[in-house]
């Protein structure tokens, strides 16, 4: 028995994985506009309105940006720049945690927004 639980935990150790299991496969990104209300669009599907908070999945590849619309101002295209999720390098401790965390693409992150400003459409 006390063989079966020490093989368990051992398991769990080398399995698991600080990026995927802590921060997991989707990020949470900050959406702030100058005009409340745009709405939030990311692979042609409406996500919510501004202000909020999205979830994307992280990927190697790059992604598509997000597109804030909003009736009367020009559509605002934000390209999601990558970069190296900070949560992987407690992977120092067990190196093979590299692994899962490469496959899942969790050690992929993206930067942050700063507000956006909505343009007003030129008449």
């Amino acid at each position: 028995m006390k063989n079966t639980i020490s093989l368990i935990g051992i398991s769990s150790l080398l399995l698991s994985s600080c990026a995927f299991v802590l921060t997991g496969t989707k990020q949470r990104i900050r959406i702030v506009t100058t005009e409340p209300g745009a709405q939030v669009w990311h692979k042609n599907q409406l996500l919510d309105s501004t202000p909020c908070i999205v979830r994307i999945k992280r990927s190697f590849d790059t992604p598509p940006p997000i597109e804030l619309r909003k009736q009367g101002f020009e559509t605002q295209s934000l390209p999601l720049k990558r970069k190296f999720n900070e949560t992987a390098a407690l992977n120092f401790l067990l190196p093979v945690n590299w692994l899962v965390d490469g496959f899942s693409e969790a050690v992929v992150g993206y930067k942050a927004f700063d507000t956006i400003a909505m343009k007003p459409i030129a008449k």
